[in-house]
């Protein structure tokens, strides 16, 4: 009885960890680019700012697997991590300039984003069964909706006031106090004491080996590319859905909470993922959830009639659900067990880290060419891009990839 209670308690801690790690991110992750753009950055600087966070996955694994696992316990260095963090995010409330907000951005980044590795790392040591993982994980997802929910509940209401100020940006604000607030929280997590083994913080990379295997190496380039065009929802989408000219023409409230749609649907595909693999197999699952970005991004081409695009957020729960979860699990499969974790971390690199850099790069620059002169964009051709990108690779990885040599490997 005293276990179980303990367990339960425990559970509680490490969700509401979660939810306060996630909420950080989507305080800020959509509505900074309506507050760049009223500040008058081109889209190329809105996604370098955006490019930060890639730049912080590839960085992260020196500070969370070295200095992290050396020199202090997690919930300390998470703690310390997350107050500077917030620090950064509330000079960056106040910045109007691109050098400055990139900076500010920039140093969040690098202190933030080891923090998931962290938190995951805090959840896996005290769960007991890695079976788990996903009951707390999912608190995460919560938490990004919550955040946005309660956001466009704040937006709504300064829209109803007689004021032509933008409240925006006030989503650095926002993230600035959950950082505190989550400072504060992970000094009361359970101990988990630094490792102090002077490994490699890059020694994932020689999962690079198991390239040798054609479905790793096909589910590996295959999520670099589908990773490039990631920006295009997530920098862009809101610009879309809020441009009076050539886009939807909602207001920033109601773009906001069109957005957090994904989510909701993210947490509910997640229930149809085991079913699906165990029907259709990893081949048709995982080539579902690609194809569900092109349908999503030609809807968006197409631009009416308003509620289409909107329900055409939920498409997000397949995409990520079904490509993202379910590639990851083909990933634990195909690598020998002594290795996994390196496996894991090597796809995370790849398009968290390369393939989102890139597709930030790409992204901003696509905006800009297709801006028209008098003001708007162009973005039915701005999508054909992102639509391009995900049927060749929906299609490369439905020929690529060998269901009966996966189906063996599980055996």
């Amino acid at each position: 009885m005293e276990k179980r209670r303990s367990e339960i308690i425990t559970f509680t801690r490490l969700s509401g960890m979660m939810f306060l790690q996630f909420a950080i991110w989507g305080a800020w992750a959509v509505l900074i680019a309506g507050h760049m753009e009223n500040l008058g950055f081109s889209g190329k600087q809105i996604s370098y700012v955006f490019g930060t966070t890639a730049i912080g996955s590839i960085i992260s694994p020196i500070i969370a697997g070295w200095i992290a696992d050396r020199l202090m316990p997690a919930q300390l260095f998470a703690a310390i991590s997350h107050i500077l963090s917030g620090v950064c995010l509330l000079i960056a409330w106040k910045q109007t300039t691109f050098p400055m907000m990139w900076l500010m951005i920039f140093l969040h980044a690098i202190l933030y984003m080891p923090t998931i590795a962290l938190t995951n790392s805090i959840a896996f040591h005290h769960m007991g069964q890695s079976e788990k993982f996903g009951n707390i994980r999912v608190f995460g997802t919560l938490g990004w909706i919550v955040i946005n929910w309660g956001l466009s509940l704040y937006l709504r209401y300064w829209e109803g006031q007689e004021t032509n100020l933008p409240h925006v940006g006030d989503c650095l604000l926002f993230g600035a106090i959950v950082s505190f607030i989550m400072g504060a929280y992970c000094l009361t997590l359970p101990n988990t004491p630094p490792s102090k083994e002077a490994k490699n913080p890059y020694a994932f990379l020689e999962a690079f080996s198991l390239t040798s295997n054609k479905n790793f190496a096909v589910l590996l380039f295959i999520s670099f590319l589908v990773a490039i065009e990631l920006p295009f929802y997530y920098n862009l989408t809101y610009l879309f859905l809020t441009e009076a000219e050539h886009g939807v023409g909602l207001a920033a409230s109601n773009a906001n909470f069109a957005m957090s749609l994904g989510q909701v649907a993210e947490v509910v595909l997640m229930l149809l993922l085991f079913p699906c693999l165990r029907r259709f197999g990893m081949r048709i699952t995982i080539f579902l959830g690609i194809l569900a970005w092109p349908v999503r991004y030609a809807i968006f081409a197409i631009g009416e009639p308003w509620w289409l695009v909107i329900g055409a957020q939920t498409l997000h729960g397949i995409c990520y659900s079904f490509f993202f979860v379910g590639g990851m699990i083909a990933i634990e499969t195909l690598s020998p067990k002594d290795i996994r974790a390196s496996s894991q971390a090597l796809l995370l690199f790849v398009t968290n880290g390369f393939g989102m850099l890139v597709g930030h790069i790409v992204s901003g620059r696509v905006h800009d060419f297709f801006e028209y002169s008098g003001g708007g964009h162009a973005w039915a051709k701005i999508f054909i891009v992102p639509i391009v990108l995900t049927v060749i690779a929906a299609i490369a990885f439905f020929i690529l990839f060998d269901e009966k040599k996966y189906q063996q490997t599980r055996m």
